[in-house]
């Protein structure tokens, strides 16, 4: 069986070797969800499934031209001074109208923190989609739950539409503990719940607005001074699976979970690509890898990512899970990738950034059991920890020389794909790693400044601490052995341009892509020490 991989074209950055120095892997197991739920919600929707332009490809790099359905553009915060009302309408949905609301005062302040929320009772039952709440749970980020929900999802439409009922009258990620308020009022038919002030997230700013919640189950909602323009304004029943994006500044009210996101950039629709990409063609790809002819990233603040589209290998910390058909697959597709602006590759391969992003497909997400459960993963979860002897790989971690006497030293960083990584990959088995070791308790550190488990990989760091062998056995204990125990060994592969109008779509980018893509192959293999083979031929 052959394996595809897909690569698709984004845009520029700079181009450093080590994330320490200037680039930043996105991957998030969470990411998948968060990319649907913004491609549900994408702003004139109906407009986008419907809008085409003709597709090409140049050699074997396929080439996609926007033509309104791959990129989501800018969408304004619009409700300054506004205030509306939601009003249950009986058929499982909400009607909305404009309505005259003041921002009130403030009542009893929660003294929440970053992150934070707290349970409030209700002075009446609260109906909201169906089932009527005494109580609600009002979050420092803009939202208030009925029932507790865990903080640790990002503010983004996932969280909205995948955990608990929900009003987000403003969600983003504020910062109450560098000022403002977030306060509750109750009356015996309303209860007023007021961010007064709220700074976003590493912003120097204010934001007021409030919720009111009444007894018949109309919501009002209100914005005064909105100096944080990117958020997102919604209702979810809770475990909604599916979302419907709407304009609330035209009034605009809908049934279940209903959302307008508010961005002040533009960002590739990557669901939207992929299944354009894949649309008419066999079934052959196992991974899309994705270049733009212009910084398009919907991950804020990172270079490139990837996400696991389908996985049905067990032992490898991944979970199972089969969305290909959602992505534009019969079943083939397990991955795509993102690498942002190709312009930012234009004078280098920068091969050990790509292949970082295409061993996520598997990696790293390998424990221990007891107390080291943790002691080989660094940054995210998904990335080896500084302190491990990760044979250089690209994964991050460090190759590591033990100099005896509990003084260590990291001596090179992303140079191939371990014996580890290749175990995960399925290319080797579990009786050709050899064993390899940790540091714990790290200290002494030469340069002075601190390392942690998540650090960016860099050479020439001295440090102290307690040498931890580890064998194979002590993975396949933690996690089960991984099934099946070896993959296929050729991983086929498209590379894809997306382009901002056909003028964009020029030679030397194109060129570019096609560089990159028959350049990887022998890399990969070189990577892999022989046991990879990547193919990333269209035909």
């Amino acid at each position: 069986m052959r394996w595809p991989v897909v690569f698709l074209l984004t845009a520029t950055l700079g181009t450093p070797r080590a994330e320490g120095e200037g680039w930043r892997c996105g991957t998030d197991p969470r990411l998948e969800r968060e990319l649907r739920a913004v491609h549900d919600v994408a702003a004139g929707g109906a407009v986008r499934a419907t809008a085409r332009r003709a597709r090409r490809d140049v050699g074997d790099v396929a080439v996609l031209v926007d033509g309104g359905d791959l990129i989501v553009r800018r969408n304004p915060f619009d409700l300054d001074g506004a205030s509306l009302r939601l009003s249950p309408d009986g058929a499982g949905g909400y009607s909305v109208a404009r309505v005259a609301i003041p921002i009130e005062p403030a009542g009893t302040s929660l003294a929440l923190g970053d992150d934070d929320a707290r349970a409030v009772d209700l002075p009446f039952a609260f109906p909201f989609f169906g089932t009527a709440y005494p109580s609600l749970v009002v979050h420092s980020d803009g939202d208030v739950t009925f029932g507790a929900d865990g903080g640790s999802v990002a503010p983004g439409l996932a969280r909205l539409v995948d955990g608990r009922p929900r009003i987000a009258a403003f969600l983003t990620d504020l910062e109450p503990s560098r000022g403002g308020s977030i306060a509750v009022r109750a009356e015996a038919s309303r209860v007023v719940v007021l961010w007064n002030g709220v700074p976003g997230a590493g912003q120097i700013n204010r934001n007021t607005f409030q919720a009111v919640l009444r007894a018949d189950g109309t919501i009002d909602l209100a914005w005064a001074v909105m100096q944080t323009r990117e958020g997102i304004v919604g209702l979810a029943p809770g475990r909604a699976g599916a979302i419907t994006g709407i304009d609330w500044s035209d009034a605009q009210g809908g049934t279940g979970a209903i959302a307008e996101r508010f961005s002040e950039s533009e960002h590739l629709d990557l669901m939207a690509a992929t299944r354009r990409f894949l649309e008419g063609r066999d079934d052959v790809f196992h991974q899309v890898i994705v270049y733009t002819t212009r910084p398009m990233n919907p991950v804020n603040g990172t270079l490139a990512f990837e996400i696991n589209v389908k996985n049905d290998v067990r032992g490898i910390g991944i979970d199972l899970v089969d969305s290909a058909r959602d992505w534009g697959s019969a079943g083939t597709l397990e991955s795509v990738v993102y690498m942002d602006s190709v312009d930012t590759y234009a004078d280098v391969d920068a091969f050990e950034i790509l292949a970082h992003e295409v061993g996520h497909r598997w990696l790293a997400r390998l424990r221990l059991d007891g107390p080291a459960e943790h002691a080989l993963r660094g940054r995210g979860d998904v990335h080896w920890s500084f302190f491990l002897d990760s044979d250089a790989s690209v994964m991050e971690g460090n190759a590591i020389a033990d100099r005896g006497r509990g003084r260590f030293e990291t001596v090179d960083f992303a140079r191939r794909f371990s014996a580890l990584d290749q175990y995960a990959m399925g290319l080797r088995t579990a009786a050709e790693v050899p064993p390899f070791f940790y540091v714990d308790v790290p200290d002494d550190f030469r340069p002075s400044r601190g390392f942690k488990s998540s650090s960016a990989p860099e050479a020439g760091i001295t440090f102290t601490g307690v040498r931890r062998d580890v064998r194979i056995e002590d993975v396949v204990r933690a996690m089960g052995p991984r099934v099946p125990p070896l993959g296929p060994a050729v991983f086929r592969q498209a590379f894809v341009l997306v382009a901002d109008g056909e003028a964009a779509a020029t030679t030397a980018r194109v060129g570019t892509v096609a560089r990159i893509q028959s350049r990887f192959g022998p890399y990969f293999t070189a990577a892999t020490a022989g046991r990879g083979v990547a193919v990333a031929t269209l035909r």
